[in-house]
């Protein structure tokens, strides 16, 4: 009889150890860490997250450093979102060497970390949600060569030579040219021009050593800006066609203007949101592509103001 009561006891612990492991969260938390939390793009990222959590019911927070603040703020922010043991970890990654131990971590703990816009480079990561930069690339390139008829002298100027966002951009663009327009001629890119001065610095030289120019294609909306400042100071304005990338004030102004013909945006609000269905997908089991685009669309004088458009120009 003790046998048995013995045997009772343990099989009934068994039983509630399982459901334990097994119980399903009263509401599932997905925190998203962001390589820079007070930046416009990722506010737009931002609302994209909270709109899915609302649909779907869950819990998330939206953190990162600011601008200027190391990589050790966020691995903070990693360190404590872990000990809340969440349903999954969505991350843009600082420095993902450092960041290793941790996504080490969530993935003994069968915690899934999808990776957002420039991702996390690990093998742990189950997918990363982001524009597709090599086929944006391209688009521009495509834009470029229809502008100036398939022939002219392009340059570009380019936010560096390591990034994978960088790096696709580039290709992209150089790829669908030499491809699609020969004769366009494509200048040496100018590389590390991510911040406005270098960028108008960088142009600035192209637009001296190489005067005949007659495309350029930037980067990134600060990069879009020093190029937009380095036409003007030259006395260039609207005698280059230039293609910019993501959005700023200047750029929609200088559309308006005409002195750029146009530019790539990024869709930040369906990154969030696609990122937290993927995340949820992630925590059910489900298998995940290796990427997922969240698309870009191109903007210029003749849609700028389109309703559909103006949600998505961040400045």
């Amino acid at each position: 009889m003790k046998k048995v009561f013995i045997l009772g006891f343990f099989l009934l612990f068994m039983l509630k150890t399982a459901a334990k492991e097994t119980e399903v969260p009263k509401k599932i938390y997905i925190p998203v860490i962001t390589k820079q939390v007070d930046t416009s793009f990722f506010q737009l990222i931002k609302s994209g997250v909270e709109q899915a959590a609302e649909v779907y019911d869950i819990e998330t927070t939206f953190d990162g450093p600011k601008l200027g603040e190391s990589a050790e703020v966020q691995l903070d922010l990693l360190k404590s979102v872990l000990s809340k043991k969440p349903q999954a970890i969505i991350l843009t990654a600082l420095d993902s060497q450092a960041a290793a131990p941790y996504l080490a971590e969530a993935k003994a703990a069968g915690i899934p970390v999808i990776g957002l816009d420039t991702g996390v480079d690990s093998p742990i990561v189950k997918t990363t949600v982001a524009t597709d930069n090599y086929s944006a690339g391209a688009f521009a390139a495509e834009k470029m060569g229809q502008l100036l008829n398939g022939k002219g002298k392009v340059g570009i100027v380019a936010l560096d030579r390591i990034s994978e966002e960088a790096l696709a951009r580039t290709t992209g663009f150089i790829d669908t040219l030499k491809k699609n327009y020969p004769d366009i001629e494509i200048l040496p890119p100018q590389y590390d021009s991510d911040t406005v001065a270098r960028a108008k610095e960088a142009t600035i030289a192209l637009l001296t050593e190489y005067p005949d120019i007659t495309g350029l294609y930037g980067q990134g909306d600060d990069i879009s800006t020093g190029i937009v400042e380095a036409v003007k100071a030259l006395d260039k304005a609207g005698k280059v066609t230039i293609i910019g990338f993501d959005s700023s004030r200047t750029l929609s102004d200088a559309i308006k203007e005409g002195i750029v013909a146009g530019a790539i945006s990024q869709d930040p609000v369906g990154m969030g949101y696609v990122a937290v269905q993927t995340a949820l997908s992630a925590y059910k089991g489900e298998i995940l592509p290796a990427f997922i685009d969240s698309g870009f669309f191109w903007y210029d004088k003749s849609n700028i103001d389109n309703p559909e458009i103006q949600p998505y120009l961040f400045e």
